[in-house]
């Protein structure tokens, strides 16, 4: 049998042993056999009342159609039958991604729930196949979803990455101040223009790929003129060609190498190192070029670090719009403003697609563990076996729903320009995009599942119950809704107010 994620696996399994339990001890006490004999006596009473003595046939008829019934249900939906266990259940293997089994899953969920291997729980022979269908309906509509790595989740990889090393901080601070706020001042000395080969923004950070290529800046073609570590840097060998500093005779125990050999074989390679092997992957063959992909790695790196850093290694355009066009600096300081809050957004999302399918296994261990005690209160009714069928196969196939949602995300971010490696731009003034679709990310989750249920109103309660249960789902939805518009008016109130500072 196939779940949706690796949870799934244990509460399957869990939720059926309870189920198995709850259904010994109704059927142990009688209390299980209750709406049977309430049908006979209900049915020979209506008769009596109804036709007196002439009402024999009339409950003979009703209590052969009602007693059958209550015995098919008992029969096919309610005695266990069908063997499952952990080691027989794997999670859906979608887009080549190996299945995995119970207790071999590789998470800490095969720790937690240790006590579950070996044990075998029952499931009914109606709810095995209404499983074994709804595995089969997801399976089918995830094939039909085009196979694309998962963006978001590289990006929060990315964008969590942090530099715990102290002497690796030290190290970027001292080439901050020797080499690219030097090689900044020359650059602006010299009036220079940056060629349309980068861009726009190539010089603002202390990773210039122009000033590694372009003599006189990170690197020198004479020596004596080259912009050096203002220290010894571990890692470089004294070289006396370059350091000319010492007196004859004394060897120091490391060099001061120029700007581009530092950042080339020193700085860049550490912090890369802290990428995981996946996202540069990814962002190589998004970028086709491995020296873009590691420039807007590194980038994407150092961002969040500029407050703990001191805000020294990289200035961002939107400094230089104080002279300028007033609509230009307006923008660039609403975009950092903006910029500033996605921060928060990211972990958002990625904490709903991670609670997603866990809240979905533990919804469906509930309907699994509270099965005995819907069919005994509804006597057994097929009406509420088919509703209760309808609700299992709707939970069911959020996964395929929440699949496809990873999807849109995923393009629409490409869709819009909107790369998941790169340091969003302020002057790019794309902060307010990234924002809405981050909304829209958000909503997706959301969203799809209630369209579905709605949907399933519809076919299920008609009309009247489609609107009631509209009402229901739409009122966390309503105050949602206000909570993000305060939000929103919140964040326009953060954004003037640092407009106007």
């Amino acid at each position: 049998m196939d779940v949706g994620s690796s949870i799934e696996i244990y509460t399957l399994v869990l939720g059926w042993l309870l189920y198995d339990g709850l259904w010994q001890l109704l059927s142990d006490t009688g209390v299980a056999y209750i709406p049977l004999v309430a049908a006979i006596v209900r049915n020979f009473t209506s008769a009596w009342r109804s036709y007196g003595n002439d009402g024999a046939d009339a409950s003979l008829r009703a209590n052969w159609l009602d007693v059958t019934a209550i015995m098919v249900v008992l029969a096919v939906a309610g005695a266990p039958l069908l063997p499952v266990r952990t080691g027989t259940v794997s999670t859906l293997a979608a887009c080549g991604q190996p299945a995995v089994t119970g207790a071999n899953t590789g998470t800490l969920y095969d720790n937690a729930f240790v006590a579950l291997d070996g044990r075998t729980a029952q499931v009914p022979l109606w709810w095995y196949a209404m499983l074994k269908l709804a595995n089969g309906f997801n399976n089918g509509f995830i094939s039909l979803v085009p196979c694309s790595p998962d963006l978001r989740t590289l990006a929060y990889k990315l964008d969590n990455v942090r530099i715990a090393d102290p002497e690796l901080r030290r190290e970027l601070e001292l080439f901050n101040t020797d080499c690219w706020q030097q090689a900044r001042a020359k650059f602006n000395a010299d009036m220079a223009s940056l060629p349309a080969a980068y861009p726009p923004d190539d010089i603002t950070w202390i990773g210039s790929q122009f000033f590694q290529d372009s003599n006189g800046y990170y690197g020198n073609t004479n020596l004596n003129l080259a912009i050096r570590a203002s220290v010894e840097i571990p890692g470089f060998p004294y070289d006396a060609a370059r350091d000319t500093e010492y007196l004859p005779g004394f060897i120091p125990a490391n060099g001061r190498p120029e700007c581009k050999d530092w950042w080339v074989n020193g700085l860049q390679p550490r912090l890369l190192a802290l990428v995981d092997t996946d996202v540069l992957a990814q962002a190589s063959a998004d970028t086709g070029s491995s020296q873009s992909a590691q420039n807007a790695l590194v980038r994407t790196l150092l961002t969040p670090e500029q407050a703990a850093l001191g805000r020294k290694l990289e200035i961002s355009s939107f400094q230089n719009n104080f002279t300028g066009d007033p609509g230009t600096f307006a923008r660039g300081t609403a975009g950092a403003g903006l910029s500033l809050e996605l921060a928060t957004f990211a972990p958002k999302i990625y904490a709903l697609r991670q609670a997603a399918p866990i809240g979905q296994s533990l919804v469906l261990m509930g309907i699994y563990t509270l099965l005995p005690f819907v069919l005994l209160f509804a006597g057994y009714a097929i009406e509420t076996l088919f509703t209760v069928t309808v609700a299992l196969l709707g939970v069911k196939f959020l996964t395929a729903l929440w699949t496809l949602a990873v999807w849109l995300d995923n393009h629409m971010l490409e869709g819009l320009g909107i790369h998941w490696y790169s340091w969003v731009s302020y002057q790019d003034d794309k902060a307010n995009t990234v924002l809405i679709l981050n909304l829209v990310a958000l909503l997706l989750f959301v969203v799809l599942p209630f369209v579905w249920f709605v949907v399933l109103g519809f076919a299920v309660r008609g009309i009247g119950g489609a609107l009631e249960a509209y009402n229901k789902i739409g009122d966390p939805i309503a105050k949602g809704a206000e909570n993000g518009g305060k939000e929103a008016i919140s964040l326009g109130k953060r954004s003037i107010g640092k407009i106007l500072k």
